[in-house]
Order: structure tokens, then C-alpha cells, then sequence
């Protein structure tokens, strides 16, 4: 009676593991077609980081030709503060030259008269150099944002696309 009390206890435990194998068997398939769609959801994720990178490969060319043209720009704005310096000077200059001609006798007040219409033109030109420099300032920092934003999203879009590259590895 005691053998086949433990025989039936031996029964019920190899039935008992059995179901358990069962059950782990049905979990691991579970599990291995969860696993089947996250690598294939990681692999289609993946051509779509790679479609993406490929479609802002223009934009990295012109993000390069931007910072190019805002070197380009900065140097022109320098170029034409300068400029400004310049006329600036000239001006004054010329006002004392006007200055010290008015004190000439009266055969000079002809060289006098085309200074002040030279005067006169260089004193337009300095709203116009000084808008022109303004505005190009405002576009410098315009491009500059743009710039900015544009290599964030590269950066972000390359870091996205590594974190997810190391998701192919994983068995399909």
C-alpha cells in the first residue's frame, strides 16, 4: 500500500511537471512570436530611420552651404561696418576741407561747391550701407537659427537611429 501511495505521488508529481512543461512550451512560443514582431516592427523602424536619414541628406548639404554663407555674411557685415567707419571719416574730413575752402578767397569756391554735392552723396549713402548692414545681420541670425534647428534634428535623428540599430540583433 505504501508503494503504490508512492507510486501515485510519483505519478501525480511527473503529471504535475509535465503540465508545467506544457505551459512553459505554450509561454516560450508566446513569447518567441512576440519577439518575431518587435524584430520585424524594429526592422521596418529601421528602413524608416535609414529612409529618413537619406531624405535630410540635402538638408545636411545645405545646412553646410548655410554655415558657409553665414561666414560669408559675417565678413560682409564686418566689411561694410567698416566701410561705414570709413565714410564716417571721409565725411568729416571733407567737412573741414569745406571748412577751410570757405575760408579761400573766391577763385576756390567752385573746387567748394563739388565737395559739398560729393558731401552730400556720401551723407545718402550712409542710411543706405547702415540699412543694408542691418538687414544683413537680421538674416545672418535668421540663418543661424535655421542652422541650429537643422543639425538638432540630425543629431537626433542619427542618436535614434543607433539606439535602435542594436534591436536588429535580436533573433527574429
Amino acid at each position: 500500500m505504501l508503494k503504490g501511495v508512492l507510486l501515485m505521488v510519483n505519478l501525480l508529481l511527473l503529471a504535475l511537471f509535465g503540465w508545467g512543461t506544457v505551459q512553459q512550451i505554450k509561454n516560450q512560443q508566446a513569447t518567441n512570436q512576440v519577439m518575431r514582431e518587435v524584430a520585424h516592427n524594429v526592422e521596418l523602424t529601421k528602413q524608416l530611420t535609414e529612409e529618413t536619414n537619406r531624405q535630410l541628406a540635402p538638408l545636411r548639404e545645405t545646412s553646410a552651404t548655410i554655415e558657409a554663407m553665414n561666414a560669408k555674411l559675417a565678413g560682409t557685415e564686418g566689411k561694410l561696418q567698416n566701410m561705414n567707419r570709413s565714410v564716417d571719416r571721409v565725411i568729416a574730413s571733407e567737412q573741414k576741407i569745406i571748412d577751410g575752402l570757405d575760408r579761400l578767397n573766391g577763385s576756390t569756391r567752385t573746387v567748394v561747391g563739388q565737395l559739398e554735392t560729393l558731401a552730400r552723396q556720401n551723407e545718402r549713402l550712409v542710411p543706405t550701407a547702415a540699412g543694408v548692414s542691418s538687414q544683413t545681420a537680421e538674416e545672418n541670425r535668421y540663418i543661424q537659427s535655421l542652422s541650429g534647428l537643422t543639425n538638432t534634428s540630425i543629431a537626433e535623428l542619427s542618436e535614434l537611429n543607433r539606439k535602435f540599430k542594436w534591436l536588429s540583433y535580436l533573433p527574429h
